[in-house]
């Protein structure tokens, strides 16, 4: 591996000429923020489904709770 001038995070393989990294810190980090963002995603999309369930059951609840005070009306 050959050396690129001013950097020490990354180094060029003399063979295929590829630039390689070699900063194994910010590896780690990448792919602990890669991890932290695709949770982060996975919440939401499971927090979406919440509020939809809960939109759906109240959308139920008063058409029921309708109902019953037009059911009481008609009785009354």
């Amino acid at each position: 591996m050959e050396d690129i001038s001013g950097r020490v995070d990354i180094l060029r393989d003399p063979n295929t000429g590829a630039i390689v990294s070699v900063d194994s810190d910010g590896h780690r980090a990448a792919v602990e923020a890669s991890k932290i963002r695709r949770q982060a995603k996975e919440q939401l999309y499971n927090n979406s489904k919440d509020i939809n369930s809960i939109r759906e059951d109240l959308t139920e609840l008063k058409t029921l709770v309708k109902a019953l005070l037009t059911k009481t009306e008609n009785n009354g």
